[in-house]
């Protein structure tokens, strides 16, 4: 197996697995046009010895980092991940593409052993190619969510980005939703986890509302090119990683079933052997499944109150009292999305109660934080990293 992300003179060399047949000149034509000049873009071959030509011939004296692309058959990755499978390490492409049914997204799959940040290399790499890629590592060294902020991006966590398309420039700000949407519906769609209280925080967390427990969040980064924006979709779900930074999904499956055998067991200690009832794979395919009649029904219908209603049932928000940092604290309640998708709160007392006229506002989720804990709404430049 290729050592993803292993830097060669700064090439990051990384596998392409397909589902269905793709050859190196479709390759090339998805994922290694230059659109415009010294744009970055990967370079993509077939075999290993083109691999190590390119990296023989780099020079010690360039320092300009690469992507190459290695174009793997799906068998041969069979072959390799049998040989090669660890515990929490070696992504099954074989379960994984067996569990997928869908027509675009997450079809053709780049997986890394680690990388700096999925996010970061989609961005600088990938961007105005094909829609449906997906780039999932074990474990990434500078995994980051929304603004910078740091996400710590352990082995047994799903560390994933992947590619999505929009020509309307007001439908951006709904992808952090439906994403969520999808995320949550994947793990409850586990009989083992229906009972789980998996909900989302706006405008971009996952969480365990039992516990309060962040269990994973989403980003969406933007670029816009020849009338349409090419979007790169980050998640990150703490599945079956140590108790560092969180509590994991397995983990509170675990618990679950302990109180069920025991009353007199409601721990949430972590333990070094916790099943692994939910896998990577299984995961992330029954996640596409969901989200692509869903990313097609939204491009087509937008944000439609039934689209609505399924994002806020999994909200922890409904009627929430917060304050307002930018309007010294005023207390305000919410009350749902607005039509351009930014977070609809309306004027009230410390006890939800709005007098007559009381104003509405719209906080836009690229630029507004939500502190849970204080239940403060503030612009991100005042939140501390």
């Amino acid at each position: 197996m290729i050592e993803s992300d292993k830097e060669l003179n700064k090439i990051i060399v990384v596998p392409l697995i397909s589902k269905d047949p793709l050859d190196i000149s479709d390759a090339k034509n998805y994922y290694g046009v230059e659109l415009y000049p010294n744009q970055p873009i990967p370079t993509i071959v077939s075999t290993q010895s083109e691999v190590e030509s390119l990296v023989n011939q780099k020079s010690g004296n360039n320092d300009e980092e690469r992507l190459v692309i290695l174009l793997e058959q799906q068998q041969q990755q069979q072959q390799q991940q049998q040989q090669e499978l660890q515990k929490d390490k070696t992504f099954d492409t074989n379960k994984y593409f067996k569990e997928l049914s869908t027509n675009i997204f997450g079809k053709n799959l780049i997986h890394c052993e680690l990388i700096s940040s999925t996010q970061d290399i989609m961005l600088k790499y990938l961007t105005y190619t094909r829609q449906g890629l997906v780039m999932i590592a074990d474990e990434q060294t500078k995994g980051r969510g929304r603004a910078g902020y740091k996400f710590l991006s352990p082995i047994g966590s799903l560390l994933m980005s992947f590619k999505c398309k929009q020509t309307d420039c007001n439908k951006l700000p709904f992808l952090h939703y439906l994403t969520g949407i999808a995320m949550v519906e994947a793990i409850q769609s586990f009989p083992i986890a229906s009972d789980l209280n998996i909900r989302l925080k706006w405008p971009n967390e996952i969480f365990n509302s039992e516990a309060t427990i962040k269990i994973g969040g989403v980003i969406c980064e933007s670029n816009y090119l020849n009338n349409e924006f090419d979007t790169v979709i980050g998640v990150g779900v703490y599945l079956s990683n140590s108790n560092n930074p969180s509590t994991n999904v397995n983990q509170l499956i675990y618990n679950k079933q302990q109180q069920h055998q025991s009353s007199s067991s409601s721990s949430s200690t972590i333990s070094a052997n916790t099943p692994i009832y939910i896998s990577r794979e299984e995961l992330v395919s029954k996640f596409f499944n969901i989200f692509e009649p869903m990313f097609m029904e939204f491009t087509r219908d937008g944000f439609k109150p039934d689209l609505e209603k399924r994002y806020t049932n999994y909200w922890i928000h409904t009627n929430q009292i917060a304050k307002l940092k930018e309007r010294e604290n005023h207390h305000v309640k919410i009350i749902g999305i607005s039509d351009n998708g930014f977070l609809k709160v309306i004027e009230c007392d410390a006890d939800g109660n709005s007098p007559p006229n009381s104003q509405i506002v719209e906080l836009n989720p690229e630029s507004t934080s939500f502190n849970n804990e204080n239940s403060v709404l503030m612009e991100i430049s005042q939140q501390s990293k």
